[in-house]
């Protein structure tokens, strides 16, 4: 009993609700206005049955329902009510005329996943400012954010869905949407994508479907070909190249004018030149805020970073100057690194905070912290702004510029949480991934933050090339890395993502299998504790599995041995739930999922 009241206290959702074989969550606080019968609520949009939801205390619905009575478990209390039924189905926001509407598919995870993003569509976001700044109406469809707490088994893999699910993100589209956008960031969300497209076909049988992000920029060929539901891919930077779209399939211009785009042009595939990244990124519309339910990712602390905060995604730089062999960076973004001008982050950050409260900002960018010059000013500037907030640097960065100096204006600007990404901790691994880091450098910077009060992470991948001496190596390392004052490792096999370098040379070598469905489901592993793949031809996945449980369990002992108050601190924020760091964060939402996921089998197993 006392296991469940305390992770009911650390998710802040204890209540379970079982309904039509599917299991949903809700607060306690809110049991008192459910218990009374043809009690008229808001309510999101849903298809015969429906799943009780965070929009309901956010009052977000469109139309009203009557509550007849439900079947209802408390983990705490265990107050078992009836069976909810909808007596009346809700609405759907509509428009009078075609807009273009936006997608962003559930969160895809596994039981015993170490990373699940939830979080907040920011280049949707970005897409949808930029076609409001041309004059088109445009609508989206946040499935996580609609639905955080909900969790549902995947149909074709034994993983999980987090947000709504495929009906009724399906029913969630506008009915005058002529044109639908889809982002595919990354490849193992695909084999739930092209059923997701499937289904808003059949629904939407003359809409034009267009999917952009990196896994539809590196397979832009395969989606074509095995989706012949999609009509446009949308490849690289989006903005200029989705209004553009727009504009041709409207005006029924020749979409080969249409730089950065690949369609079916008959049986074959056409491809047009691609398009240079956007010149003056400070000109680029703000995102389009309005248009996603970001209070459900604010009011559960929700995003990239490790606080648990009203957090806020922001950019500050777009791209990456680096080649490294793993990361399909290149292909997506070219390698062209832009800062935006720091007073106008600022501005940003500052309106924000004025309009949504926002406490904490996590910078989205794949590499912040290039030019010393830049993050001098942006940090003095934020300083004499004196905003009530903090912020993190949860991605990969680089070390060269980050020294005590820096890292003191980092820290007294509001950053309290920064990812270095050396990826290995043997030379011969990163010459042949191209990693240009210097190790000692990095250690020293690393030395300089953890002093300073920032909490600090440390990525490190296990390549297809490591040998047990590389593995030594980068176990010295890493212990280097505990001594020195990180907090948290991440530990994962090397995920062959399409589009990368390393990639490539594994397919030209006959060491990976033709694009399928199959392969996309397996990366749905990378992250899950429980088990792993090895690229590896020295390693078994057993022995993978093993070096992966030695490095993360010897680096949190030796972490919590060389500084032994950690251990009491972590104890309290995991309570409290209040992480301060990524890895307190991950054992919190770790054990939410497993909670919920436990129930649901239940649900679905019970008589």
């Amino acid at each position: 009993m006392w296991i469940r009241r305390w992770l009911g206290a650390v998710s802040g959702v204890v209540c379970q609700i079982r309904i039509a074989g599917s299991v949903h969550f809700l607060p306690v606080t809110r049991i008192k206005s459910l218990q009374k019968p043809n009690k008229s609520v808001l309510w999101p949009e849903v298809n015969g049955w429906l799943g009780l939801t965070q929009s309901l205390l956010d009052k977000r619905g469109q139309g009203r329902v009557i509550i007849t009575g439900l079947e209802f478990e408390c983990h705490s209390c265990h107050i078992c009510l009836r069976e909810l039924r909808v007596k009346q189905r809700t609405t759907v926001k509509q428009f009078d005329k075609p807009i273009v509407s936006l997608v962003k598919a559930p969160a895809l995870t596994n039981a015993f996943a170490l990373s699940t993003l939830v979080t907040p569509p920011l280049g949707l976001a970005y897409l949808a400012g930029s076609l409001r700044a041309h004059g088109i109406a445009t609508h989206i469809v946040d499935a996580v954010g609609e639905n955080p707490d909900q969790i549902f088994p995947l149909s074709f893999c034994d993983g999980y869905g987090i947000g709504l699910t495929m009906a009724e993100i399906v029913a969630a589209i506008p009915e005058t949407s002529d044109i639908i956008g889809l982002s595919c960031m990354f490849s193992n969300s695909w084999p739930f994508e092209w059923r997701l497209i499937a289904a808003i076909r059949k629904r939407f049988p003359n809409a034009q479907i267009i999917v952009g992000g990196e896994h539809a920029t590196a397979c832009s060929d395969y989606i074509l070909t095995t989706c012949r539901d999609v009509n446009v891919i949308a490849m690289g930077e989006g903005e200029e190249t989705m209004v553009d779209i727009v504009n041709a399939i409207r005006t029924g211009n020749d979409l080969s004018r249409v730089g950065g785009i690949a369609f079916m042009d008959g049986e074959a595939i056409h491809t047009t030149k691609r398009r240079k990244r956007i010149g003056d990124i400070d000109s680029i519309p703000v995102p389009a805020w309005d248009l996603v339910p970001l209070e459900n990712y604010m009011s559960r602390g929700l995003g990239h970073g490790s606080m648990h905060a009203r957090n806020m995604p922001l950019m500050a730089t777009r791209g990456c100057p680096f080649q490294c062999t793993f990361c399909s960076s290149p292909l997506m973004w070219t390698t062209k690194w832009s800062a935006r001008k720091a007073s106008l982050v600022i501005d940003e950050m500052e309106a924000y905070v004025k309009e949504y409260n926002v406490e904490n900002f996590d910078l989205y960018d794949l590499t912040a912290i290039i030019q010393k010059d830049w993050i001098v000013e942006f940090a003095n500037q934020l300083i004499r702004r004196n905003l009530p907030i903090t912020y993190q640097l949860p991605s990969g960065t680089r070390s060269e510029a980050i020294d005590e100096e820096v890292v003191d204006l980092l820290y007294r600007s509001g950053c309290r949480n920064m990812n270095y990404a050396p990826e290995s901790g043997s030379p011969d691994t990163l010459k042949a991934i191209k990693k240009k880091v210097k190790l000692p450098r990095l250690l020293n910077s690393l030395q300089a933050a953890s002093k300073r009060g920032l909490s600090v992470m440390v990525n490190i991948i296990l390549f297809p090339r490591d040998t047990r001496a590389d593995l030594l190596n980068t176990f010295k390392f890493m212990v280097k890395c505990a001594f020195y004052g990180a907090d948290d490792i991440t530990f994962v096999p090397f995920v062959p993502y399409p589009g990368t370098e390393l990639h490539a040379e594994m397919v030209a070598a006959g060491r990976l299998p033709p694009l399928s469905e199959a392969y996309f489901i397996g990366l749905l592993t990378h992250s899950d504790i429980s088990r792993v793949t090895s690229h590896n031809p020295n390693l078994s996945e057993r022995q993978v599995h093993y070096f992966r449980l030695l490095f993360l369990g010897s680096f949190y002992i030796l972490s919590y041995l060389f500084r032994p108050y950690r251990a009491f601190s972590s104890l309290i924020h995991i309570l409290r739930n209040k992480p301060r760091t990524k890895g307190e964060k991950t054992f919190i939402q770790l054990a939410r999922r497993i909670i919920k996921i436990n129930a649901l089998s239940s649900a679905l197993h019970k008589p």
